[in-house]
């Protein structure tokens, strides 16, 4: 498994409902609003800071939802009403422009916090019947009319970079950058594994058929609410073959000429520098 990827962390703890061994652990607090965090300092030259120690009137607050223990602290989100209730002296920041400013545990949370206050604001009512819901134990919500039982959303996308002996497929998507490539990504559709979406994905993306496909590692991407699963894989056969709307370019790229690429942040950047670094190709997967 790779280690120290955007927005996971194994150390934090996400166990729920609550044990009673940590209930009295202090609280700390997360201020969320339309995708974006609250941090301490209308100056971001500084190390921005999102986990902020007191807050007032926390019961009176229409949107609390717990994140997780951070050693022996619970961390909460607070889903503010409007910008305007950001507390003075701070401001909302982008969850992406977080990313290299603050630690892997606080984005981790941070991305948590987004995605839990935007399921409590999207799942009031169901959505079969429009009768307002009521909350589970398990984070789910019940409808009490039709029982309709909604969790909170997670979107499976398969990423998969293929190898060509010493090349690299990658591709250039229509909303990137002139000059910005990547590797071909997405969503699992209903009744597909993991490795059929993959191969699904490839054919569809450009054309090709790839085989020995293997598991890399996994990172929540919440941007909105995604689980990305990453996999490397050997080509087979094909020509490759774009349809110019989606993809607009696709080529095979050796290691000393690759393009403008994904930062470390995203798995897809990762899995390309593992690419970078490892020249065993696919026999060498474990080593990440």
């Amino acid at each position: 498994m790779c280690q120290n990827i955007s927005f996971s962390n194994d150390e934090l703890d996400f166990t729920y409902p609550l044990p009673y061994s940590i209930k009295h652990y202090p609280s700390c607090y997360i201020y969320v609003y339309n995708g974006k965090v609250v941090v301490n300092s209308v100056d971001l030259s500084v190390p921005p800071k999102i986990l902020h120690e007191c807050v007032d009137d926390t019961g009176e607050r229409k949107v609390l939802q717990y994140v997780g223990a951070l050693g022996e602290k619970l961390c909460y989100a607070i889903g503010l009403e409007s910008q305007d209730n950001v507390p003075e002296g701070m401001q909302l920041v982008f969850l992406r422009d977080l990313i290299g400013q603050v630690d892997e545990k606080m984005l981790a949370l941070a991305g948590r916090a987004i995605q839990l206050i935007e399921f409590e604001l999207t799942s009031r009512f169901c959505g079969r019947c429009g009768t307002p819901t009521e909350a589970l134990e398990d984070r789910g919500k019940k409808c009490s009319i039709c029982g309709l039982l909604i969790y909170p959303r997670i979107s499976p996308a398969v990423i998969v970079l293929v190898m060509k002996e010493d090349e690299v497929l990658l591709v250039r998507s229509s909303h990137f950058s002139s000059d910005m490539y990547s590797i071909i990504a997405g969503f699992v559709e209903p009744g597909e594994t993991l490795e059929h979406a993959v191969r699904r994905e490839v054919m569809e993306e450009v054309g090709l058929v790839i085989k020995n496909i293997r598991y890399f590692a996994s990172q929540p991407w919440p941007f909105p609410n995604s689980l990305m699963i990453g996999f490397i894989a050997e080509y087979e056969k094909g020509e490759i073959y774009v349809d110019g709307k989606e993809i607009t370019e696709a080529r095979w790229f050796k290691r000393e000429e690759l393009p403008d690429l994904p930062g470390k942040a995203s798995i897809a950047g990762l899995m390309l520098d593992w690419f970078l670094k490892n020249k065993d190709g696919i026999s060498n997967i474990d080593q990440k």
